[in-house]
């Protein structure tokens, strides 16, 4: 069985400028535990949205897996 080797998490919303155009603003996170649940990456979107006061639109895993 193949197992993640890396894990990435990429949360975004859009944000309209002075402009009025939108504009999608991404916070990337790397380097986290490949052997994360998804109910823990849940919680970790969620402690993050409080401790920066933003709240994200997207909520995208991306799992980088060896094949063998």
């Amino acid at each position: 069985m193949n197992e993640v080797s890396q894990l990435t998490v990429v949360l975004s919303r859009i944000v309209l400028n002075e402009a009025g155009k939108a504009t999608r603003v991404s916070r990337r996170f790397a380097n986290l535990n490949p052997q994360a649940t998804n109910d823990q990456l849940r919680q970790f979107k969620a402690i993050i949205e409080q401790l920066i006061n933003e709240t994200f639109d997207t909520f995208e895993v991306v799992k980088t897996i060896h094949l063998q």
